[in-house]
């Protein structure tokens, strides 16, 4: 919304003129902007002694009531009826409020761009869940951290990962929601995927389990249909792509997980963050034996026995640290 068009809806507001499609046009301004509702509520709160203390509270909830109602239509406008005395109440001492409408014009025009910035972690052993402002869902896993800031879902909905995620986006086709992993973006109108970008490990996986997404890496931009998964390798910067079953590379939130011809070490990692536990490969040589399958991850001792019970490795534990070793 234009500056200037904003300030003309909020003249109607205050005389009491905006229509519905007015006041809802306002509202979205200021549902998309929280420093602006803190600011107008500081600006009536600290207003001139002529309006009484108690009167500029129940003007500031009043005037943002209307603006901010979310409800449905049908509770909305019962919501009107019930603040059409209110403001009329304003509109009589609009001589008093009229210097809002130049300050708010002032705000506008001349507002520093603070940008705020915002985090979600999980440590080792955790895992967190996290609603963005538009209701967007994202499941964070062990060792993972996800930021934002207060810029987001005014053009766009962009968020950065660092570690494993899962995401369950809000269709909205007009602010597109983006994932930043390092050199590559995940582009999204609305669906559920999940992303694993560790900072430590060589590849970006990226796995579809309904709707489209788009990556986008230094050199390409691929298209993903539902259950293909996508390797960008991050020192070759080469991409791979294979069809999976998505869930087996998401269930990690249900304390399941999948491996697809994954190395003993990328193994033991993944373990070792979502238990928060040091492993540690007694012999160098078995770093590189590979596993395919699903495991059971509820528990430390459940995840270690799927693993030796399939292979010629054993594992003792010993002063809190687990090791493992050739049979």
């Amino acid at each position: 919304m234009e500056k200037k068009e904003c300030i003309y809806l909020f003249e109607q507001y205050i005389s009491g003129k905006a229509s519905d499609e007015e006041i809802e046009r306002l509202r979205t301004y200021f549902e998309n902007d929280p420093a602006l509702n803190t600011w107008f509520n500081n600006r009536i709160l600290s207003s001139s002694d002529c309006i009484d203390d108690g009167l500029k509270v129940k003007m500031f909830a009043n005037i943002r009531s209307q603006i901010q109602d979310n409800e449905e239509n049908s509770s909305r406008r019962y919501k009107e009826a019930n603040v059409k005395y209110n403001i009329r109440r304003i509109a009589n001492i609009a001589a008093i409020i009229l210097p809002f409408i130049l300050l708010f014009a002032f705000y506008l025009f001349l507002k520093p761009n603070n940008i705020n910035t915002y985090e979600m972690f999980a440590d080792k052993g955790q895992k967190a869940s996290l609603i963005l402002p538009e209701g967007s869902k994202i499941t964070i896993n062990s060792n993972s951290r996800i930021t934002y800031n207060s810029s987001y879902n005014q053009k766009e909905r962009r968020v950065t990962l660092k570690g494993e995620a899962f995401f369950r986006v809000v269709h909205n086709a007009e602010k597109p929601f983006i994932v930043q992993c390092e050199e590559v973006n995940i582009m999204v109108l609305g669906t559920t995927f999940g992303i694993k970008a560790y900072e430590d490990e060589n590849n970006i996986s990226v796995v579809l389990n309904s709707g489209k997404i788009r990556l986008i890496t230094p050199s390409e931009r691929i298209e993903m249909n539902p259950n293909e998964r996508i390797i960008y390798n991050k020192t070759t910067h080469q991409t791979s792509i294979e069809k999976v079953n998505a869930e087996d590379f998401t269930d990690w939130s249900k304390n399941r997980l999948r491996f697809e011809n994954e190395p003993l070490e990328i193994i033991m990692k993944a373990i070792s963050r979502m238990h928060n536990i040091s492993i540690i490969l007694d012999n160098s040589d078995i770093k590189n034996l590979r596993f395919t399958g699903t495991i059971d991850n509820t528990n430390i001792e459940s995840a270690m026995h799927a693993i030796t019970l399939t292979s010629s490795i054993s594992y003792k534990l010993r002063d809190g640290v687990i090791h493992l070793y050739k049979n």
